[in-house]
């Protein structure tokens, strides 16, 4: 097992109940069912911030479109 390090959180007591009872349906922990939540979180996070960072690249870069031709695009695609 890799090693590890401990987490504290507070959750609402809604937030634990429906934690606890998932933990219970799915025989995981709740210390597995949040660890599992966090690595999504943060390759979500990962993915969120990168696509940040290509927007932003293709600003300073020119590669825009400007708000009048991207609502013509639009109007045009919903009526074919």
């Amino acid at each position: 097992m890799a090693p590890t390090v401990s987490v504290a959180a507070h959750v609402s007591r809604k937030t634990g109940r429906g934690l606890a009872k998932l933990a219970e349906a799915t025989g995981r922990s709740m210390s597995q069912l949040v660890a599992q939540a966090v690595v999504r979180y943060l390759a979500e996070e990962k993915a969120y911030l990168a696509a940040i960072a290509v927007g932003l690249r293709d600003f300073r870069e020119g590669r825009v479109t400007d708000h009048e031709t991207v609502v013509a695009e639009l109007k045009r695609r919903r009526r074919r």
